[in-house]
């Protein structure tokens, strides 16, 4: 999956790495994975459908 999200530590959207699909702990679903540049964790959060 190529699916985007702002990097916080380098201050612009990233494709990340390693991304996945989770549901967090309200029940929605978030991608969550890594910045390919710095390595920091990157969320996304999804619409529920």
């Amino acid at each position: 999956m190529n699916e985007q999200a702002y990097c916080v530590k380098c201050k612009k959207k990233q494709v990340m790495k390693n991304a996945k699909q989770v549901k967090m702990k309200n029940g929605r679903p978030a991608m969550k994975g890594e910045c390919p540049a710095c390595g920091t964790g990157m969320y996304k959060i999804l619409s529920q459908k």
